[in-house]
């Protein structure tokens, strides 16, 4: 009976609070579709073989763990919210004679409904569109799929657990709220944070400290290596300062604008500035907590955005023919023609005609600059740091002249040099007992070569006049680091080249390529073509993208029900300050424009605040973008741009939605 009534009463409160519960709920309904749907996506990814225990896999898994670090954050935020907005209506409960235990179980038939609500709501909503992201997700990677419904009941029982727990930690928060505090401390709860704000000294300063530090990490490190220590440490020191400056700082900035007497005294400032001052210590951890979130919405689009579109730029440089292969030089140069004869052979066999062939000898290691110009000793590589270091790679003379027309006529102790950025070599080149004469320097390097692209290592292509002088150079090598562990460097062939026919033709090509160029060559290396490189690339990148935007929804659904939630804050706590002010003659109009202006500058300084981020962070982010086989910075840059000005749009979308909400909360009558 006791519970029929609870239960009741449960009811009623969630329909009279539906201003409150509805967002909350509908939120839940979100939450919980979208974790169902990305394990329901894992799970159906472990029937394709190509993708079982791969990097897509660990992927979906940490963005699993993601989705559930901000499921919690939401509900709790929102719990918190509806608890603090409630305050004054439990304390009435008390007065009328309703006992903590009473209550207590009135909160566990509300926290049963919501949680009911949004676990059935989520899973039959994410059921539903569950197949369309999931051949979302297979598009992204380029994986061919049938149309199907499928519900898997492992994802339907992981989601019902999760949030199971969620819902279990949301009720235990608010039995504790309950029974830790007194009525009085209930009825008194609406005056709260009415007190005008200190001015924090020691946190502004540490703002102002941490923001400076944080951006010189991210602006002045020196290339990628350097970048990837600092980024994370970087990042830490933003978020902090941010909380700091929109704690601290808001209010120095509001006392300052306060002590501006032609300023401050005038009926729109008054309004907005004093309102917005009583209210900044509140404001300020969600204004802040918007302004992360907002950046981080912008950062992981562009980002993953980037490396999805810049992919077919990596694979153009990284094959200029379809297909390759490459083997080792043990014995001399003969074994070019050996690679060649398995690979013709394989053609054959398939009945596919090779065309566009090259090749090239290659040798590479690494070196020092020795402090004269030219003058470099060999290294190891390792332990190095990457401004000392030099990539060489030699080259032939004859490769070089017939893959890209020129003629070097080099002497036996001449070489041609190819430096990726600075002038570091004059007339002559000196690595440690070897030397020759520079005779020229060319503006091809005529290979491809990870460190030409995508460090910031130097690098340099040296043309040799021929095959004894790269044996000379990897003897040379070789001795200096016998017997340690950097192992010995060898000379390899690499071949380029593409063939005609029929998709099934290349398929069994390149299925077997492998176990013939054994018979033919003594050690082969690589064997590869530019569709089973495509393949991976939008594997990784195809789950990038979408982890991107899957956290970037979960996050603008983080910054909306703050801004919405803040809204009714703002309207319920000004609501009694414009009726005074417009009994004493405040037209709606004056009010309409003053309510505008103080949301204007509320809710907007996050975003200007995450657009100063996001840009104080852009060249180290190119750095990582780069680490990660990002070669087209403008694509990059294009994206961001792009990312930065849409979610000012969804942003501004979000704001405009919320005002109407707070002007009916200052309309409204008590």
């Amino acid at each position: 009976m006791h519970n029929a009534l609870y239960f009741t009463l449960a009811k009623s409160n969630l329909k009279k609070n539906r201003a409150i519960y509805l967002p909350y709920l509908l939120a839940n309904v979100l939450i919980v579709s979208m974790y169902y749907i990305l394990t329901s996506i894992r799970s159906m990814m472990q029937t394709y073989e190509t993708t079982q225990g791969s990097n897509t896999d660990l992927m979906l898994r940490f963005c699993t763990v993601v989705a559930v670090i901000m499921a919690f954050i939401i509900l709790f935020y929102v719990n918190s919210f509806v608890i603090r907005q409630r305050k004054k209506e439990i304390g009435l409960y008390c007065v009328l004679g309703m006992e903590k235990r009473h209550l207590s179980v009135m909160m566990l038939w509300e926290v049963v409904l919501t949680s009911l609500g949004g676990i059935v709501g989520g899973i039959v909503s994410g059921a539903l569109f569950s197949q369309l992201a999931f051949l979302v997700f297979l598009a992204l990677l380029r994986i061919p799929s049938d149309l199907r419904f499928e519900i898997p009941l492992g994802a339907v029982g992981n989601t019902c657990a999760v949030f199971g727990v969620l819902y279990l930690l949301v009720l235990c928060y608010n039995l504790l709220s309950i029974l830790r505090t007194s009525p009085i401390s209930f009825l008194q709860g609406a005056k709260e944070g009415e007190r005008e704000p200190k001015v924090k000294k020691i946190p502004a300063v540490l703002g102002v400290i941490f923001l400076a530090t944080g951006y010189g990490l991210a602006l002045f490190a020196d290339g990628i290596y350097e970048t990837i220590k600092v980024f994370l440490p970087a990042v830490l020191l933003v978020i902090f300062a941010t909380y700091f400056l929109f704690l601290a700082g808001s209010i120095a900035l509001l006392k300052w604008m306060k002590r501006r007497e032609r300023f401050y005294y005038r009926p729109k400032n008054f309004i907005t500035v004093s309102g917005m001052l009583y209210r900044m210590k509140q404001n300020a951890a969600g204004l802040a907590t918007i302004c992360i979130l907002s950046t981080a919405v912008i950062v992981s689009v562009s980002t993953s955005f980037s490396l999805y579109l810049g992919e077919e730029d990596i694979l153009k440089l990284q094959f200029p023919r379809d297909y390759h292969a490459s083997c080792i030089l043990e014995k001399g140069e003969e074994e070019t023609a050996d690679l060649q004869a398995g690979i013709e052979h394989q053609a054959k066999e398939n009945g596919v005609a090779m065309r566009d062939d090259f090749g090239y000898k290659q040798l590479w290691m690494a070196g020092l600059a020795a402090g004269e110009p030219g003058e470099f000793t060999l290294s190891d590589g390792e332990q190095i740091s990457p401004e000392n270091l030099y990539i060489f790679a030699f080259l032939t003379e004859d490769d070089y002249n017939k893959n890209t027309g020129a003629d070097l006529n080099l002497g036996d102790d001449e070489v041609a040099v190819y430096e990726k950025e600075e002038e570091s070599v004059g007339q002559s080149l000196k690595l440690d007992e070897l030397s020759w004469k520079v005779k020229s320097k060319v503006e091809d390097p005529g290979v491809w070569n990870q460190a030409l692209y995508l460090t910031e290592t130097h690098y340099m292509a040296v043309i040799v006049p021929d095959m004894s002088a790269l044996q000379e150079i990897r003897d040379v090598y070789n001795e200096k680091y016998a017997g340690t562990q950097t192992g010995y460097r060898v000379i390899t062939y690499e071949y380029y080249y593409n063939i005609e026919g029929t998709r099934s033709q290349k398929a069994d090509f390149i299925e077997t390529l492998r176990d013939t160029l054994i018979q033919y060559v003594e050690h082969p290396m690589a064997v590869g073509n530019v569709e089973l490189s495509r393949t991976d690339y939008y594997e990784r990148f195809g789950s990038f993208l979408f982890i991107g935007l899957f956290l970037s929804i979960l996050f603008l659904l983080a910054v909306s029900l703050i801004i919405y939630y803040k809204q009714i804050t703002e309207g319920l706590d000004d609501r009694e300050r414009f009726q005074i002010m417009k009994k004493v003659g405040m037209t709606d109009d004056e009010i309409r424009s003053t309510i505008r202006r103080q949301i204007l500058q509320v809710f907007f300084l996050p975003l200007a605040m995450a657009a100063l981020h996001t840009a104080a962070s852009f060249p180290a982010l190119v750095d990582l973008m780069r680490a990660m086989n990002l070669i087209n910075q403008e694509i990059f840059v294009r994206c961001t741009i792009g990312v930065v000005l849409a979610f000012a749009v969804v942003y501004f979308i979000i704001y405009t939605i919320t005002s109407h909400t707070y002007y009916k909360k200052v309309q409204q009558n008590e």
